[in-house]
C-alpha cells in the first residue's frame, strides 16, 4: 500500500503546545448541540439503541447480554470460547498509539506458534481499539494487522491544519486520514463477520471516554454489528475513531444521541483518559450471570493483558524547555493511569478466581514517540512483539511490583 511521507509538522510537540497556547488564549471553540447533563443517563446513541453502559458501574443491560452469550455459545459443541483444556480466554489490548505495533507483531508471533486461542472477549482502548476487531476475528487478519502497524504513517493518521487554529477549532489536527483507515479496515464483510461471531456467543468491548462527563463508555460491539445496518456500520467505525482520539492532536468525535425524542451530541475522545486497559470490573457480576445461566460448574477463566508500552521507560535527560517538560510528564502520567489499570485488573482477577497473564514493551527498547508513526521504528517494534511471542513468551503472573509472600511460589509462565 503506497503511503505518504510523514508531516513533519505534526510530530513537532513543540508547535503542538505553541499552537495550542494561542487557541486558548483566543477562545477558540466550535458551536454543538450538547446533551444537558440531567439527560445523560437517558441518552441513546440515534443509530442504535441498547449497546452501551458506563464502565464504572454495573449495568443490568451487559448483565443480560453477559447471559444470553453463555446461552449462544452452548448451543455449539465444543462450547465456543472454551478451549481443549477447558479454558475461557479473554485479550484486553492496551492504548499506544504507534506503540501499538508492539500487539500487532506480539499476536503475529503468537499465530505462528499454533496455541494462540479463540478469545470469548477481545476488550480494546485507543491504539488497542483499532486493533480489537481484527485480533477478535482470528488469525487470518494479521497480515492485515501487519500492514497497518508497518507501513502507516502520521500523516495517513492526521492532518495537521494551521488554518483550524485560526478560524476556531476543537484540535490542531484533523483525523479524517484515520476515519478513511477504518472504513478500509472495517469493511461491510468484517462487520458482518463480526457480527456472526456474537451471534456465538463471543464479545468486543471497546472503550471510549465521554469527555462533558468524564466517564468510561464501554460498547458492545458485536451488538452493534448485530443490527445489521449501514447507521449501525457508521457508529461502529466512529467509536473506533472516538476511542483512538487523543485531545487536542485530533478532533473528538460528536456522536448523535437522542433523549427525550430530541437530538443532542455528545463528545467522545480517547478511552485511556479513562482507563488504558480494562476487563470487566464494575460492570458484570459474573457469578450471578453464572447462576442465572444454570452453569453449576465454575469455567476456567485467563486473561491475557498486552501493553503496548512499556513498565518503566529507560531514563532520559529532559531538555529545559516547556514543551520537553510537558512531553515528558504527559508520558509519565500515561504511565502511572495504567499501573493502576493493571492493579485494579489483578483484584478483579484474583476476586473471582481468574488467571493473570502481561505481556509489554521491555524496557530496553526505545520506542519513538507515541504519536508520531514512522514505518522504520514500527517495523522494529512489530518485530520485537512478533518475536517475543513466537518463541514462548514468559507471561508475568501479577503486576510489576507486585510482591507478597503467597505469591512468591508463582512463577512465570510461557506463552500457551
Amino acid at each position: 500500500m503506497q503511503r505518504n511521507a510523514t508531516n513533519s509538522m505534526v510530530s513537532n510537540f513543540g508547535k503542538w503546545t505553541i499552537l495550542l497556547l494561542a487557541c486558548v488564549v483566543g477562545g477558540c471553540g466550535i458551536t454543538r448541540n450538547a446533551l444537558p447533563g440531567s439527560l445523560v443517563n437517558e441518552a441513546q446513541p440515534t443509530a442504535v439503541s441498547d449497546v452501551r453502559a458506563w464502565g464504572d458501574e454495573p449495568s443490568a443491560l451487559f448483565q443480560r447480554d453477559f447471559v444470553e452469550s453463555i446461552r449462544q455459545a452452548r448451543k455449539h459443541t465444543p462450547v465456543v470460547g472454551v478451549d481443549k483444556d477447558g479454558w475461557v480466554n479473554v485479550l484486553a489490548l492496551s492504548g499506544g498509539g504507534s506503540r501499538g505495533a508492539f500487539g500487532a507483531g506480539f499476536l503475529n508471533g503468537w499465530s505462528e506458534t499454533g496455541h494462540r486461542p479463540e478469545f470469548k472477549l477481545v476488550t480494546g482502548v485507543s491504539s488497542g481499539a483499532l486493533i480489537a476487531p481484527l485480533a477478535f476475528l482470528g488469525p487470518k487478519y494479521d497480515a492485515q494487522l501487519k500492514e497497518f502497524y508497518t507501513t502507516v504513517t502520521t500523516s495517513d493518521v492526521l492532518e495537521f491544519r494551521v488554518w483550524q487554529i485560526l478560524a476556531g477549532s476543537d484540535s490542531i489536527g484533523d483525523s479524517s486520514p484515520l476515519a478513511k483507515l477504518i472504513r478500509e479496515a472495517i469493511s461491510p464483510e468484517v462487520f458482518a463477520e463480526i457480527a456472526r461471531e456474537h451471534a456465538r456467543g463471543r464479545r468486543l468491548y471497546i472503550l471510549t471516554t465521554n469527555l462533558d462527563a468524564r466517564r468510561g463508555v464501554v460498547w458492545n460491539m458485536g451488538a452493534i454489528a448485530a443490527r445489521g445496518t449501514p447507521e449501525a456500520l457508521t457508529l461502529f467505525r466512529d467509536v473506533l475513531r472516538a476511542s483512538a482520539a487523543i485531545p487536542v492532536a485530533m478532533g473528538p468525535v460528536y456522536l448523535p444521541v437522542t433523549a427525550n425524542a430530541k437530538a443532542y451530541d455528545e463528545m467522545h475522545v480517547d478511552g485511556a483518559i479513562t482507563s488504558e486497559i480494562f476487563f470487566y470490573g464494575s460492570l458484570l457480576d459474573i457469578s450471578a450471570g453464572l447462576r442465572t445461566a444454570g452453569v453449576t460448574q465454575t469455567p476456567k477463566v485467563r486473561i491475557y493483558i498486552v501493553r503496548n508500552s512499556q513498565i518503566r521507560t529507560p531514563y532520559q535527560q529532559v531538555r529545559p524547555r516547556m514543551q520537553a517538560i510537558a512531553s515528558r510528564a504527559m508520558v509519565g502520567l500515561i504511565d502511572s493511569h495504567a499501573m493502576g489499570d493493571m492493579y485494579r485488573i489483578y483484584t478483579v482477577a484474583q476476586r473471582d478466581g481468574v488467571d493473570f497473564n502481561l505481556a509489554f514493551i521491555p524496557g530496553d527498547f526505545e520506542p519513538s514517540n507515541a504519536v508520531e508513526f514512522v514505518p522504520k521504528k514500527m517495523t522494529e517494534l512489530f518485530t520485537l512483539g512478533c518475536g517475543l511471542a513466537r518463541d514462548g513468551y514468559p507471561w508475568k503472573k501479577t503486576p510489576p511490583g507486585f510482591q507478597c509472600t503467597p505469591c512468591e511460589h508463582v512463577e512465570d509462565q510461557p506463552a500457551k
